[in-house]
């Protein structure tokens, strides 16, 4: 039996020698055919290439488009590698802007108070310099002389990590040298609308009556009074604070300039000054029918008034015009207080009156004296006709009130507060002096006005 794995003889293997000899022969000739055809496109190419360059039919065609292809090629990558940096952006707006300069001696005008930041970088970088809050703008004045200046405005205090611009960028400064100028020192209350009516205000004493101001002579050429301002925003006592000093421009504009001192100590009496006076009913026009007044009862018989002294001294009651013509029987109404002229708050605004009525009576009361009122020239004067020293007057009302009149309780007055030298007609004012009766009589004098002689 024979062996399977027998070995070749000699001539098979010359046999397969000469098959791998033929299969190298048909692989280099393949790839050389293929070389060739390579070299054949490459040559065609070329020569396209070459006819497209330089032909000058083409040759602008060609160069729009290399320019477009080197145009789109730098943008993309500018593009892609600002992605890739940039990372964040964040906008800071009020940075302060800080002088690098001697202020003590020079006035800086020209410079913004704060600008606004633009910080470019890691969003970690831009969290932790926010929150740190302690970046700032430089304007380094350092070296300049006075006049007029270009500055440029410096970033600080920012990661060296973050790229960072600021707006604006540069300022135009001008540098001043400082003076010094005494000014007289006033004052203003503010606030006084948030202060209870009831209280009054006294001229408030200052420490100092004169302060100093320095600045630019410019500056100072513009300031037209100096200040002191305190707030009186709910004060009801007396009070001694400190309170800011201000300078300002005939427009009303704050002076930005330094102020020796800068605050002063003041003193301010807050009092309270009040009176109570008596409310009187004052009918005006007849009553209808006859009818009187036979009695009036009121909720309030008084008012206290709120109001500086030299107010209050001019005041001796409050009458409350009533229109006697309604009165056609017994009525109740509500009445309104007006507040005098001066007077800054009353107890209370309103009054319930009750009138009741009966039928009137007349009573002639004679040789009632004329006196006089607001001789405020001190004129001296007499009544051209000596009868007209005395006046009758003729009073209406309810019979039990009439008869309880004497006529010491009339009064007959001329005023005296625009008198002219001379000689006058003045008329003549009736009143009935007894507070107790005021409001209840027509009262009607037997002249309306008397001529009288003034002089001096």
């Amino acid at each position: 039996m024979s062996r399977k794995n027998e070995r070749p003889t000699n001539n098979e293997k010359v046999e397969i020698a000469k098959q791998i000899a033929s299969q190298s022969r048909k692989v280099v000739r393949t790839y050389a055919s293929i070389e060739m055809s390579i070299m054949r496109v490459v040559r065609w190419l070329s020569g396209l290439v070459d006819r497209l360059l330089f032909n000058q039919r083409y040759a602008k065609i060609v160069a729009l488009g290399l320019a477009v292809i080197i145009y789109s090629s730098i943008n993309l990558n500018s593009t892609i590698f600002e992605a890739s940096v940039s990372g964040s952006g964040k906008t800071i707006n009020n940075v302060p802007v800080d002088i690098v300069a001697n202020t003590e001696v020079y006035e800086i005008s020209g410079l913004p108070e704060s600008v606004t930041a633009l910080i470019v970088g890691d969003v970690a970088d831009i969290a932790l310099t926010e929150t740190q809050g302690q970046f700032r703008v430089v304007a380094d004045l350092t070296g300049l002389a006075e006049g007029t200046h270009h500055i440029s405005l410096i970033p600080a205090n920012f990661s060296p990590r973050l790229a960072v611009s600021v707006n604006p960028s540069t300022a135009i400064i001008t540098i001043e040298r400082k003076t010094t100028q005494r000014f007289l020192l006033d004052y203003d209350f503010v606030n006084v609308n948030k202060m209870d009516l009831r209280y009054v205000l006294g001229t408030p004493e200052l420490e100092v009556s004169e302060i100093l101001v320095r600045a630019s002579e410019r500056t100072l050429e513009s300031i037209a009074f100096v200040k002191a301002f305190i707030d009186v925003s709910g004060v009801d006592a007396s009070f001694v604070k400190e309170v800011p000093i201000v300078a300002y421009n005939q427009l009303g504009e704050r002076v930005d300039a330094q102020i020796i001192p800068s605050v002063v100590r003041v003193s301010v009496n807050v009092s309270s000054p009040n009176k109570s006076v008596p409310l009187v009913i004052d009918p005006v026009g007849l009553i209808p029918n006859g009818l009187a007044i036979s009695s009036i009862v009121m909720d309030h018989q008084a008012v206290t008034l709120y109001a500086p002294e030299s107010v209050l001294s001019r005041i001796n009651r409050l009458t409350l015009p009533i229109d006697a013509t309604t009165l056609t029987q017994d009525t109740t109404l509500v009445t309104s207080i007006a507040i005098p002229s001066g007077v800054r708050q009353s107890s209370i605004s309103k009054v319930n009156v009750e009138i009741k009525l009966v039928q009137g009576i007349s009573r002639e009361f004679t040789q009632i004296p004329v006196s006089f009122r607001n001789n405020r020239q001190g004129f001296k004067f007499s009544p051209t006709n000596v009868e007209d020293a005395y006046i009758d007057v003729t009073v209406f009302g309810a019979p039990d009130l009439v008869d309880q009149l004497v006529n010491e309780d009339i009064g007959v007055y001329i005023d005296l507060f625009d008198a002219q030298l001379g000689i006058a007609d003045l008329p003549v004012f009736v009143e009935v002096n007894n507070s107790r009766f005021a409001g209840y009589f027509v009262l009607s004098p037997s002249k309306p006005a008397i001529e009288i002689n003034i002089v001096e």
